[in-house]
């Protein structure tokens, strides 16, 4: 090797050598900032008082974090980076939110690399829906469950937990229909702290929620509604009778509903259902003058809503969600008896008739056959 080369190769060796050692503390920041970060190290800016950051919007966000109240989530042990994915070191690099309202969008989506159960239940909730055709307002896991004072919220699944506490947290959103709601006899009972108490998310899943406006749900309300009201266990805690439910099931509206949701389940129908006539969020009463199914003036007012030619009789023809009896209804009652036992007497009557009648004919037959043997 000439020494031309020699004295090359020596340049270029160097070379390297230098590149290496220049870019050494770059990759050893590189590969800092790669560790993830542990709680400790974020909490000692973000535990400091009054520390805020300006959004593009202009907007100015509290960035402080309660150490204590982390602590106390059901979240307590989790890394901050585990949901906070896209931040990374220190500085944390360009903020990409316009707003507060797309910080709390924007995490809520974290949620999903640990709870993908829920988060797929919930993208066909009424809430994910109106949430993508542009509603920014639509409900993400953060407004229900909080970001870093996350509580559990079912009484439920935790003994703990009052039976009001999921209706509070529809209350941000939905006020007036939760004033209605705890005015009515099921919200006046989960305040009482009653555990059968319905609650919002009884008919309204937390994570599953349909839309209350569509064919589907009303349809299924019955079903719904059933779920307590043909409860007998539940239903003898509280002196409530499970022939509501299943009278309504027996009668012209439920069995003509029930076929649909049967045979038809996207077909409308123009039978009553339970919310029909009883309302939904406000549910009175039948003792109460106010309700619609209480007083029979009431009753007859609700009648019309679909038959409108109903009058007073109409509406004292009805038997109410009960089966009739010699107490309540005697008329009934025993034109009910006279048809249980006619009809069965007629039919063991003309069983009887058939047999003997084919009986005598075989022996007339036998007969002729021997006097023609004979």
């Amino acid at each position: 090797m000439t020494n031309r080369w020699k004295l090359l190769l020596l340049v270029s060796t160097a070379a390297l050598v230098l590149a290496a050692v220049v870019m050494l503390p770059a990759a050893t920041v590189n590969a800092q900032e790669a560790t993830p970060q542990s709680n400790e190290d974020c909490l000692v800016c973000h535990q400091q008082e009054g520390l805020e950051m300006e959004l593009a919007s202009g907007h100015i966000l509290p960035v402080t974090v309660d150490g204590a109240e982390l602590e106390g989530s059901v979240h307590t042990g989790l890394g901050c980076q585990e949901c906070h994915t896209d931040i990374e070191g220190y500085p944390h690099g360009e903020i990409v939110i316009q707003d507060r309202r797309d910080l709390t969008i924007h995490y809520s989506q974290s949620c999903a690399n640990c709870h993908s159960d829920e988060a797929l239940k919930q993208v066909d909730s009424v809430h994910a829906r109106v949430a993508a055709s542009g509603v920014r307002e639509a409900a993400v896991c953060a407004d229900c469950h909080g970001s870093h004072n996350i509580q559990p919220i079912s009484s439920e699944k935790h003994d703990d937990i009052p039976p009001t506490a999921s209706s509070d947290m529809c209350l941000k959103c939905h006020s007036v229909i939760h004033h209605k709601f705890m005015g009515s006899v099921h919200g006046e009972a989960l305040e009482a702290g009653d555990p059968d108490a319905p609650s919002c998310i009884s008919c309204h899943p937390a994570h599953t929620a349909t839309d209350p406006r569509s064919l589907e749900f009303r349809l299924q309300s019955p079903e719904m509604c059933g779920t307590c009201h043909a409860d007998e266990e539940m239903m003898e805690r509280h002196d409530i009778s499970t022939q509501v439910f299943e009278t309504y099931v027996a009668d012209f509206h439920g069995t003509t509903v029930m076929l649909f949701d049967k045979i038809s389940p996207d077909q409308p129908t123009n039978k009553a259902v339970c919310t029909d006539c009883h309302g939904t969020h406000a549910i009175a009463s039948l003792d109460d003058p106010e309700a619609a199914m209480g007083l029979q003036e009431n009753l007859v007012e609700t009648c019309r809503e679909c038959h409108p030619d109903a009058n007073t009789n109409f509406a004292e023809s009805w038997l109410g969600h009960y089966w009739p009896n010699w107490e309540t209804f005697p008329l009934v009652t025993a034109v009910t008896w006279f048809y249980r036992i006619l009809i069965p007497a007629l039919l063991g009557f003309f069983i009887l008739y058939i047999v003997i009648d084919a009986q005598k004919r075989i022996r007339v037959r036998r007969a002729e056959r021997k006097g023609a043997e004979s």
